[in-house]
């Protein structure tokens, strides 16, 4: 149980450092996550029994979305209220915001603790994972009534239509998020007689995602196009990707491609906004 020192201050980068070996396997996971956490135009909050870590919680600010990329609490410190005070820290500035998470759909604890906060569960997720088909499989999932053109995406020529898709199928636009993602992933828009039907990014981890389409029967062209842009990049032979459980379409042609579930999770919310079913997320930390 925490002691009569515990205090929520400012995180320094050594207190990221020390939780994200606790949190993360390997030491690409541990930079992920301090380049998160350095991201994080919310803040990174932190509480220390005397000068140990025992809490963290960093946040994401988009136009109209407060997303708790981090809120953890060390098991045996839990039940004394330091992830409410956490939670109310870094969402106390930001009430205008729509406020959003991403949790286990296993953990009743986490769920619980979302509700307590104003959070409903509002969208399952899915992340399907396996080996990319061949391309003569990838070709038969792009063929039909549609021919997309491709070209890198450009956050700042694409900037105006990014916006208009992120707040159709996100409830929010993301310019910040945009030109973090792209100095790391591969990203493209993909156009329909000449006007943007949507987006894809890759990573070099094998995730696609985050992916949107402005109509969902775009979906299944834009996942071969995203398998295909993994091998053609990156060489990678395997993929996943977080599908919300309204996404039919999406979720169809990932089993029709041989992936399956290989974890669940739940997207909390303050209030419902957006279209799941026109979207693939890339990381559960930046649905």
């Amino acid at each position: 149980m925490p002691g009569t020192e515990v205090a929520i201050v400012a995180a320094t980068d050594d207190d990221v450092r020390a939780v994200a070996r606790r949190r993360v396997r390997d030491a690409g996971a541990v930079r992920e996550y301090r380049a998160l956490a350095e991201r994080a135009s919310a803040g990174v909050w932190v509480a220390r029994d005397a000068s140990t870590p025992i809490a963290i919680a960093f946040a994401h600010r988009s136009d109209d979305e407060l997303f708790i990329d981090e809120l953890f609490v060390e098991p045996s410190f839990r039940g004394g209220g330091l992830g409410r005070a956490l939670y109310a820290r870094i969402a106390g500035a930001e009430e205008d915001a729509d406020r959003s998470a991403v949790v286990d759909a296993s953990d009743p604890a986490a769920l619980g603790f979302a509700l307590r906060c104003g959070l409903a569960a509002a969208t399952p997720l899915m992340r399907f994972a396996g080996a990319i088909p061949r391309e003569e499989q990838l070709a038969r999932l792009a063929a039909g009534a549609y021919r997309f053109s491709t070209e890198p995406l450009d956050v700042g020529l694409h900037a105006l239509a990014l916006d208009a898709l992120d707040r159709a199928v996100r409830g929010t636009a993301r310019r910040d998020e945009h030109a973090a993602m792209r100095r790391v992933a591969s990203a493209h828009v993909l156009r329909l007689d000449d006007e943007v039907a949507g987006y894809a990014y890759v990573w070099p981890d094998g995730r696609i995602g985050p992916l949107a389409a402005w109509s969902p029967s775009y979906l299944p062209p834009f996942l071969a196009f995203a398998m295909a842009d993994l091998v053609r990049t990156y060489g990678a032979s395997w993929c996943s990707a977080l599908i919300p459980g309204p996404n039919v379409r999406a979720a169809r042609a990932a089993i029709a491609c041989g992936l399956r579930i290989a974890v669940s999770r739940t997207l909390v919310r303050s209030a419902a906004s957006g279209d799941p079913a026109r979207y693939v997320g890339g990381d559960e930390r930046r649905f």
